[in-house]
């Protein structure tokens, strides 16, 4: 059950985080030019998927809490499916809008309800594990993708229709594989209140999420213009991307990581792999083994981070996993939300490779968050950190 589990997570993730919501990235050279998209129109279609992806995560979290992961699940990958078939018709601008923003939008709805499946379906002692995998999804899906991007060239249609049919697989297997329905309680939506997401023990993971996200899309967002303006050539977006795809497989890892040595020496290690990663193409953005070292640091310190957000948030929200996870992952959106307007603003006065240095002295620092409790057994100790359940309500 673990493996079915964790395949069906690590596909849906895959499909709608690596192939749907950063495809278009990969994409954008070849799109302005079939589209004659200027470049405030490209960061416009960003924004609005962005959004779209925002609105569709609280959804993922009422979902959840009302059906189980079933119907959530099914619903990121059809939508993931139908926005990029949308985009392999398109002939106008608007048609690849509304195909951007409804394939976008389907991240919002995979990820944080297989913390319920795994709950549900997976024995103590593999769900670190299984939530592991899962997490890796988006480097799977960039690993595939970015080489796609680089060989589909102008012919980029048929690309979109092999990730829309990947994203129909995938529906169909979890539609197959999820459970629908509630445990613990008769279905009806739980009343969340702030002090159950914010208490003393969710504290330091609602903060890590916000820093880990910040640093995170920042350095997505400006690597490539970091390196080609030290000098690297136009090959050095697909490259960076690839490395960081290829090294993310390190977060398969995590869950291990975790079990063996424990939430806290596992966070230090990820801070700082981060931080590197970021201060490394700051120091010397002109070379390629500089540009490949960073990619592979980030790479793995990223992906191996959200295996421990994945992980962490299940154990302090342990009542309602993926509600949790969800509020974590709201949490960690301001982040990515304030980390590249920022990181724009004060490329202004320091350019972009001071702003870089600030980011990764920054992200070390983070190092100082502490986890509550490092593995189970602290928290069984201290059970009075725990966030409180929440009530649910008595009547429709």
């Amino acid at each position: 059950m673990p493996t079915r589990v964790g395949l069906g997570g690590l596909g849906a993730v895959a499909v709608t985080y690596g192939f749907a919501r950063y495809g278009y990235g990969l994409f954008v050279p070849v799109l302005r030019e079939q589209f004659g998209l200027s470049t405030p129109m490209l960061g416009v279609l960003a924004s609005a998927s962005y959004a779209a992806y925002l609105a569709m995560l609280v959804g993922s979290g009422v979902a959840a809490a009302r059906t189980g992961p079933r119907v959530p699940v099914v619903i990121g990958s059809l939508s993931a499916a139908a926005g990029m078939a949308i985009i392999a018709v398109a002939q106008s601008w608007p048609v690849l809008a509304l195909g951007v923003v409804v394939a976008g939008s389907s991240a919002g709805w995979s990820w944080a309800p297989f913390s319920d499946a795994v709950a549900r379906m997976v024995d103590d002692d593999s769900q670190a594990r299984t939530l592991s995998v899962i997490s890796t999804g988006t480097t799977f899906g960039l690993a595939t993708a970015a080489p796609i991007a680089v060989l589909a060239g102008a012919s980029w249609r048929p690309a979109w229709w092999a990730f829309a049919a990947t994203a129909l697989a995938t529906a169909a297997y979890n539609t197959w594989l999820l459970p629908t329905g509630t445990p613990t309680h008769d279905g009806s939506l739980p009343r969340l209140r702030v002090a159950w997401f914010v208490c003393p023990r969710s504290g330091p993971l609602l903060a890590f999420a916000f820093a880990f996200m910040l640093a995170g899309t920042v350095y997505l967002t400006f690597a490539v213009d970091l390196v080609r303006a030290g000098g690297l050539t136009g090959a050095a977006g697909p490259v960076l991307w690839l490395v960081i795809g290829v090294a993310g497989l390190a977060g398969i890892a995590g869950g291990d990581l975790i079990t063996r040595y424990g939430l806290m020496p596992t966070h230090r290690v990820t801070v700082l792999a981060l931080a590197a990663s970021i201060a490394a193409l700051a120091v010397a953005p002109g070379s390629w083994s500089v540009l490949i070292v960073s990619a592979a640091l980030f790479g793995a310190g990223y992906m191996i981070a959200g295996a421990l957000l994945s992980v962490w948030s299940s154990r302090v929200f342990a009542d309602r996993p993926a509600v949790g996870f969800t509020a974590t992952i709201l949490t960690g959106s301001l982040g990515s939300i304030a980390g590249p307007a920022a990181a724009g603003a004060m490329a202004t006065r320091v350019g972009m490779a001071g702003t870089f240095l600030v980011l990764g002295v920054a992200t070390a620092l983070s190092v100082i968050i502490r986890p509550a409790a490092s593995d189970r057994r602290d928290r069984q100790r201290s059970s009075t950190t725990l966030c409180p359940s929440a009530p649910e309500h008595t009547g429709t």
